[in-house]
């Protein structure tokens, strides 16, 4: 039997050996430890799934807050929010679990939108120690802030738009079902609809229909047109000949700058201001539409401005050596600068009047412009569009109606300060940006024929916009420069081909590549909405 005695000194080395105890601590430690690294790799899957997580809900909302029209929100709205969701976000994505997704409205502001997203993870080392899972969960909001819009329609009106789409021609000046005008009118409504938001936003539209000119001059002062107009109408000839009453001879052309401004034998003389057009047409100043309104009498501007046909012919370039010369290179200040009083003839515009012209073989006044005008609803902005559409006719002068979509849009131009006092050209309201856009929507290629009676005059004889290159191509280079300028002015220009097959010369108009889109006439209504959402800078509000 040992010892107690030495049984007790056993113990005490035994107690004081640690030989071994790495082992048993190790041993010790390893559930513990096991469950740290074990945490930390199912929470570092946890956290990686919800930045996933947390992306879809963004995209979610995001491509909700796109797809609203105005403030409304309905099952549309919602299914494109999951559907955006779902793909940044599939219900297999790293073995998630339970996945949840949800979009609301705020109650209090009508133009955000609300999401919530959860999802379960499955744990891999958690599991051993009871940890199934572990849950997820994240929100995200949206919002467009619209602040304040100007939106001016420029809108090709010319003889085509009276076809259908895939239809070549002028339709013979009637309007065909199916026509392209008459899906414009329709699809018009879209932009309005999209921008109709309870937010507390303002939106304006202007409308400029364009063909060969624009009727304009309700929107201006009688300051800005021209009394004597004659350099305008350009140095034409004239034949002074033998004559009995009814037959002329021994003819010979002179300029009219050797014709006397007085005591003129009117039997004698044939010029743009009095002449016999094919022996039975006989024009003469009293013709005009505005009470002797050209030429060398003084000229009821007031009537002319106030007619309701107040097309026009567009007045020289600033820049130009001349008070005749139109340059295909425009500036800011030939798109803003007004005339300072009745007397500024560099800076006034001449008037549209087929009754006192000569040696055209075509011409006509689209229906008149509206100034930015907010509309009480859809009914009365489609009206609207309607009126402005109402004549269509003439031929494609893309520079002439983008250059009136500039200067009605522009803050510093014809309507802005007190200039005419008409609901002012503000960049701000109670210090919210106002947005500046130009839609400009046209079936076709630039047509300008070259006896067409236009805003330039009768360019086969005038020559106003120079003789350099193809007419056409003067006119693109002039329609490419305005659209330069109005961006560098702020405003963003939306561009619309509708049935074009040749979109080149009209494209690069528009802002970026986001901004240009082509119809074949059926979704000419989507599109307008797309613009109408595209409207706004769309931002995540956390």
């Amino acid at each position: 039997m040992r010892n107690p005695v030495e049984h007790s000194g056993f113990l005490s080395r035994l107690a004081s050996d640690t030989g071994g105890n790495t082992l048993a601590l190790a041993a010790a430690a390893i559930i513990p430890l096991t469950m740290m690294v074990g945490s930390g790799l199912d929470l570092s899957v946890a956290y990686m799934s919800r930045t996933k997580l947390q992306n879809a809900c963004d995209a979610g909302v995001l491509a909700a807050r796109q797809h609203m029209t105005g403030t409304t929100f309905n099952q549309s709205v919602q299914d494109e929010a999951k559907r955006f969701f779902d793909f940044n976000f599939p219900h297999t994505s790293g073995d998630m679990q339970n996945t949840q997704f949800s979009v609301t409205q705020n109650a209090q502001d009508k133009g955000e939108l609300l999401g919530t997203a959860s999802a379960e993870v499955p744990t891999s080392l958690m599991r051993a120690f009871g940890f199934q899972k572990l849950d997820i969960s994240v929100t995200c909001d949206a919002t467009k802030d619209m602040g304040h819009n100007d939106v001016v329609l420029v809108l090709d009106v010319t003889g085509s738009m009276n076809c259908p789409p895939g239809t070549a021609g002028g339709c013979g000046g009637v309007e065909q079902t199916g026509s392209k005008i008459g899906r414009l009118r329709t699809g018009a409504r879209g932009l309005y609809r999209a921008l109709d938001a309870d937010d507390g936003s303002k939106t304006r539209y202007g409308i400029v229909p364009y063909s060969h000119t624009v009727n304009i001059a309700r929107s201006l002062k009688n300051r800005d047109f021209l009394v004597d107009q004659s350099y305008v109408d350009g140095e034409w000839s004239y034949r002074e000949c033998d004559t009995d009453g009814s037959t002329y001879w021994n003819c010979e052309w002179k300029t009219a700058a050797q014709r006397p401004l007085t005591g003129v034998d009117g039997t004698k003389y044939r010029d743009n201001r009095s002449f016999t057009d094919n022996g039975d047409k006989t024009v003469h100043i009293s013709n005009s539409y505005w009470n002797n309104a050209h030429g060398y009498l003084a000229g009821n501007r007031q009537g002319f401005r106030t007619s309701g046909m107040g097309c026009i012919e567009e007045r020289p370039s600033l820049a130009s050596a001349d008070a005749f010369t139109i340059l295909t290179t425009i500036t800011q200040a030939d798109v803003d600068t007004a005339a300072a009083n009745g007397n500024d003839t560099a800076r006034q515009f001449g008037r549209y009047d087929p009754f006192v012209q000569r040696g055209f073989s075509q011409d006509g006044c689209p229906s008149e412009s509206t100034r930015l005008t907010a509309y009480v609803d859809e009914a009365s902005f489609g009206a609207a569009v309607t009126t402005a559409t109402a004549n269509v006719t003439g031929g494609t002068y893309h520079d002439i109606g983008m250059l009136w979509g500039a200067r009605f849009a522009s803050r510093t131009g014809f309507f802005s300060g007190n200039n005419y006092n008409q609901g002012d050209n503000v960049t701000d309201i109670d210090g919210v940006p106002v947005n500046t856009h130009i839609v400009f929507m046209t079936d076709g290629k630039l047509d300008t024929g070259s006896t067409l009676y236009s805003a330039y005059g009768v360019e086969t004889y005038q020559g106003r916009l120079g003789t350099s290159g193809t007419q056409d191509s003067r006119h693109i280079d002039r329609f490419h420069s305005v659209c330069d300028v109005a961006k560098g002015m702020g405003i963003t220009i939306w561009v619309i081909a509708l049935d074009v097959s040749d979109t080149d010369d009209i494209e690069q108009c528009a802002t970026s590549d986001e901004h240009f889109y082509t119809s074949d006439g059926t979704d000419l209504e989507q599109i307008f909405t797309a613009i109408g959402q595209g409207i706004g800078n769309l931002r995540l509000t956390r």
